[in-house]
């Protein structure tokens, strides 16, 4: 068992006050691909609070699955930001692909036991019959990398991913899991997917009150709903595996209307 540490009370504000609120911008991502007016915006609403219920409710039925689709799920949101921030319209898929299998199975090889701790909170005691088969994934990743540097041959501008992905290894090596993914989630996917959408957001939304308005409405829900949770969740577990059930199980029911939102919609039209 895990208990609280000072790291890893860092690794949680950061995931909390930082991370978390990257997705409160939905809202002007709803508006930049459409959702325009109020009938609309009510709609996206209903949507996405539907698949967050979705998502929560088949993981307490099936944890272990949501586990390993929640793990696909980021390995291709990750993986789709990084690339879109390299602008280049080639190597869309091994450069996805290198990043988001380097960014999970990364922290996960240097930190096999503590990460297999948290995926015990959050499914059961039968995680760890999956543990013999990681060396797949580990081969895929070194592999990915490898033709990674590979097309940095001939693509200019990925070499300064391979500096990047040298130096996330580093963090890896020397943080734990919670505050390694932390560090990537807050100061790497966090920055580019601000980035670019900030600069849609100038260019095309006029009403700039609504995207401060509605951001700040999501963020304050997000934090105070986290937060409820996690006390009542505290009357059964200790504080570590609460916040990790609440980081986690919340932000898979999260990623799910953010890809569809960004990844599949977004993208679309601002890539």
């Amino acid at each position: 068992m895990m208990e609280l540490s000072n790291l890893n009370i860092i690794s949680f504000l950061l995931i909390f006050f930082i991370g978390l609120p990257h997705g409160s911008f939905d809202g002007a991502v709803a508006s930049l691909v459409g959702f325009n007016t109020r009938i609309q915006f009510i709609k996206f609403l209903i949507l996405y609070i539907f698949l967050f219920l979705v998502v929560i409710s088949f993981w307490l039925l099936f944890p272990i699955l949501s586990l390993f689709i929640f793990i696909i799920m980021t390995i291709i949101h990750f993986g789709f930001c990084d690339w879109t921030n390299f602008k280049i319209k080639k190597y869309k898929f091994p450069v996805s692909f290198a990043y988001g299998m380097t960014i999970i199975f990364g922290i996960i090889f240097f930190n096999e036991e503590q990460s297999f701790i948290i995926f015990e909170y959050l499914t059961s005691n039968n995680i760890y019959y999956y543990k013999q088969f990681l060396i797949i994934p580990y081969f895929l990743t070194t592999l990915s990398l490898l033709y990674f540097i590979y097309l940095s041959f001939y693509e200019k501008k990925l070499r300064i991913g391979i500096l990047e992905i040298l130096f996330l290894l580093l963090v890896f090596y020397i943080f734990e899991p919670l505050l390694s993914f932390a560090i990537y989630f807050c100061f790497f996917h966090t920055y580019k997917h601000l980035k670019h959408l900030i600069n849609n957001i100038y260019l095309h939304i006029s009403n700039k009150t609504f995207v401060l308005y509605s951001t700040l409405i999501f963020t304050i829900i997000s934090w105070i709903g986290g937060a409820v949770v996690i006390l009542f969740l505290t009357q059964n577990f200790n504080l570590y595996e609460s916040i990790i059930k609440v980081i986690f199980i919340g932000l898979a029911a999260l990623t799910l209307p953010h890809m569809i939102l960004v990844d599949l919609v977004y993208r679309k039209r601002f890539n």
